[in-house]
């Protein structure tokens, strides 16, 4: 039985490095006793700093109710499921496995099964979306809550058009056909990669490196196959080959190319709808392709019927900024309690308050400026030189007697640093000369925030992989640190991060600020101690 007469033992699921768990635990109420997270550097900086705690590295197939009575009762579920399939900053990725994010479904699952006194889910603002959805699929066919939601009919292009000699329904119904069809995985991207620098700068460099390695795959491929079987990938191959081994000019073999390509992608949705057991019907598209005729319903709408009357529900939009974390950054925060211990008023979200604390990125991380990063992803801990201005309330909250980790960066060829020395704060790459980025083809496409150099007097915006992103010091000609990074989205200093220098900066900027965690924590226990 779950009791509140002392720490709420906590799972925190899609864990990360971890802050959501700190946030939690901050608050002395809440003991984090299992985490689950499969990356293996985000794995080693959890357990680093969050000691103890159960860790699983998978949860698909987790005996969740076994958990439960293992660790003497699982009292509060917490998480973020990857929004790869919800998120702005994947708008451009086809894949339709995004759509049908299966980790959603796996935290359901186990609130199901542990049936907790409470939950929070954290996620992109757009996750309460009405286009973003689930798949219908046979692993959620027979579920009693399935008859209780509304779906409608999408259609999923395969083929755009016919294909010469090829019987595109069979094949599509044919599973095993359809996987005999499919070119290597090597094979395949190395043609898709010729088809994407055809027309490009890079297209005479990367023959260059590849040119006979591809040739070398259709000839193994060629000779390994029934001819009749495969005429189009034959075809379409042996162009490519005899184009690529007299060195003639793509336009030859631009055709041909062009087709494969889009004969194999199709190929390969074909396949992942069968990977993802998507409960579909192959139709005749107008143009002589084939579609795919899904039914899909709203991810809001799932999580409803799967919860059915069980939990009472709170969601809402917050910002981290709203808690004093200096930087922009929404989140769509979910909060279930269970209806048995409901007794009037429900939980309450915040709401944007009347006056939001103003905390700068000068408050975050000006106290640093003096130390030397490194370009070590090991380098050892350094010692913060005695500062001879006064240090920001909320660097003070952040820093500790011990050494610094993880104040390291990534080294800068001469063309970056040309574009850093030429940014002031607050721009970005489209405030560039434009001799500085005359080496990208389409530079107006380029996002806000690439190469931003950081405002002193402002608060950050969104932090993500902000090494990818190239975010700059706002006065230092360099990256921001790992560390800076973390000071942005209010880690303490005493938490290190482990792994490759890319995976610190991506482990920070996955994460849950935990000033913003403990803010949702307090929330929540004061509810339940209300309803105790």
């Amino acid at each position: 039985m779950h009791k509140l007469d002392g720490l709420l033992n906590t799972f925190d699921m899609f864990a990360g490095a971890g802050g959501l768990s700190l946030g939690f635990a901050q608050t002395g109420k809440f003991r984090i006793v299992a985490a689950a997270e499969n990356n293996p550097f985000a794995q080693a900086t959890f357990s680093e700093n969050h000691r103890d705690v159960r860790m699983i590295p998978d949860v698909k197939g987790c005996d969740f109710k076994q958990l439960n009575s293992g660790l003497g009762g699982i009292d509060i579920v917490i998480g973020g499921p990857p929004c790869q399939g919800f998120s702005n900053a994947n708008r451009q990725k086809k894949s339709i496995v995004c759509a049908n994010n299966s980790l959603v479904r796996e935290f359901f699952r186990a609130i199901q099964e542990i049936r907790p006194l409470a939950f929070v889910m954290e996620n992109v603002t757009m996750l309460r979306s009405n286009t973003h959805r689930f798949y219908d699929t046979f692993d959620d066919h027979n579920e009693g809550w399935r008859s209780h939601l509304e779906s409608r009919v999408d259609a999923i292009s395969i083929f755009k058009h016919e294909v010469s000699g090829v019987d595109l329904m069979a094949l599509v119904q044919d599973r095993n056909q359809l996987k005999q069809a499919l070119l290597p995985e090597r094979l395949y991207s190395c043609i898709r990669m010729l088809n994407k620098k055809k027309r490009t700068k890079g297209l005479e460099k990367f023959l260059q490196k590849n040119d006979a390695s591809i040739i070398n795959q259709i000839e193994a491929y060629l000779e390994g196959i029934d001819i009749c079987s495969f005429e189009f990938n034959a075809e379409c191959l042996t162009v490519i080959q005899d184009g690529l081994s007299r060195s003639q000019h793509f336009s030859r073999y631009a055709r041909e190319l062009e087709e494969l390509v889009e004969y194999q992608s199709g190929l390969l949705i074909a396949q992942e709808i069968y990977d993802s057991h998507l409960i579909c019907e192959f139709e005749h598209s107008t143009a002589g392709g084939i579609v795919a005729r899904v039914h899909s319903y709203a991810v809001i709408d799932y999580i409803n019927a799967v919860l059915g009357d069980e939990y009472q529900q709170t969601s809402g939009t917050l910002n981290a900024r709203w808690f004093g974390v200096p930087q922009e950054r929404l989140r769509y925060v979910t909060i279930g309690v269970r209806s048995d211990l409901v007794k009037g008023q429900s939980i309450c979200l915040p709401e944007e308050p009347s006056s939001i604390p103003m905390v700068t990125v000068a408050d975050a991380i000006s106290d640093l400026e003096e130390c030397e990063a490194s370009y070590r992803s090991d380098a050892p801990g350094i010692i913060i030189p005695q500062a001879g201005t006064p240090i920001s309330r909320y660097a003070q909250s952040l820093r500790y007697d011990g050494l610094l980790y993880n104040h390291v960066i990534t080294k800068s060829t001469a063309k970056v640093l040309e574009r850093f020395h030429a940014l002031k704060e607050g721009e970005n790459f489209h405030n560039l000369p434009l001799e500085l980025i005359n080496s990208y083809s389409k530079p107006e496409r380029t996002q806000n925030t690439i190469y931003l150099r950081l405002d002193n007097e402002k608060w950050a915006r969104t932090v993500v992989n902000v090494r990818k992103s190239m975010w700059i010091h706002p006065t230092l000609d360099r990256a921001i640190s790992v560390r800076e990074a973390a000071r942005l989205q209010s880690f303490p200093d005493d938490f290190v991060f482990e792994g490759t220098k890319d995976s610190q900066y991506q482990q920070v900027g996955n994460a849950v600020p935990p000033m913003m965690a403990k803010a949702i924590a307090e929330i929540l226990f004061e509810y339940l101690s209300q309803v105790r």
